[in-house]
């Protein structure tokens, strides 16, 4: 298994070179129909509440297979880096 001086970027070269905007957030708000999931990720604060920042669309099958890849990379970060703790009102909003 990897360890932490070992995990590397896994994206294809031409998306490395491409111009991919970066975006940080902290909250997200998820939305659905029989047809698509959209997400929209936010930047929360304390003084200014929650600024929408992008929003991503997707359908069911996808959204299904993000959830597993989303899931799958965490369980590895935890294995090789530290385990996560999140609050129990995370989430519950």
């Amino acid at each position: 298994m990897a360890k932490k001086d070992e995990i590397k970027p896994q994206l294809p070269e031409a998306a490395q070179q491409a111009q991919i905007p970066e975006v940080y957030t902290n909250t997200a708000l998820v939305n659905f129909s029989p047809y698509e999931f959209e997400v929209t990720f936010g930047l929360g604060s304390n003084y200014e509440g929650v600024r929408p920042v992008v929003n991503l669309r997707m359908s069911p099958q996808f959204a299904k297979e993000f959830a597993r890849i989303i899931t799958e990379n965490v369980r590895r970060y935890e294995e090789n880096i530290e385990r996560l703790i999140v609050p129990e009102a995370a989430g519950k909003r």
